[in-house]
């Protein structure tokens, strides 16, 4: 009719898929997760803009991978995160509850990827499930406790039969020319100071 549509209110669940095949408006959007016990490391993508004042998390952008060290770098993010973009964050002491509110926000019907400076690696968001499989996915790395783990090898070498990742969340793909030589796990390291997570020699 001439007009742009608005949804009136967007509900986003942990437990079930969002697709869109235009970008829109929703007068009102939420979403909501409940981390495990002590889960400290997590990544996030949501399709709307989420200002970061007064929030029980960190976030952070993926600014360099090395797999000699296999370590990767984050750099905070400030004010807030883009819709549709992919990032790792690191939850406040004691909190297990994310919790978005919107209201009137552009809804991204595509997620975006964020590349080191390098290209060599990215972040992929999620607004649907994945499972991950050790022979189409060995380029892949989902934050895993406190360490991003390369899933293929999780498959390929221990009794784990299923390696998935819900929605609204996102994972590490390495884009260099010979993927299967990289790191099988990468520690975090935030402002040039590595985090006591040390890399395991094997799964």
């Amino acid at each position: 009719a001439g007009k742009t549509l608005a949804t009136e209110n967007l509900v986003l669940e942990d437990s079930k898929d969002f697709v869109a095949y235009e970008p829109f408006t929703a007068k009102a959007a939420s979403y909501s997760r409940t981390m495990t016990e002590n889960t400290t490391w997590a990544t996030l993508c949501l399709p709307f803009e989420v200002s970061l004042a007064n929030k029980n998390f960190r976030a952070f952008k993926l600014l360099s991978a090395d797999d000699v060290t296999g370590t990767v770098e984050l750099e905070e993010i400030e004010g807030s995160i883009e819709a549709g973009t992919p990032v790792i964050i690191k939850m406040k002491d004691g909190e297990t509850k994310l919790d978005f509110t919107v209201a009137n926000k552009e809804i991204a019907n595509e997620v975006k990827t964020a590349e080191t400076d390098n290209g060599n690696y990215q972040l992929q968001g999620l607004y649907t499930q994945k499972e991950f499989s050790k022979d189409t996915d060995n380029n892949c790395y989902i934050v895993k406790g406190s360490k991003l783990m390369n899933p293929a090898e999780l498959l390929g070498e221990t009794s784990t039969d299923f390696v998935g990742s819900k929605p609204f969340r996102a994972y590490m793909v390495d884009n260099s020319s010979a993927p299967a030589a990289g790191a099988r796990m990468f520690s975090i390291s935030v402002g040039g100071s590595t985090t006591a997570i040390e890399q395991l020699e094997s799964t």
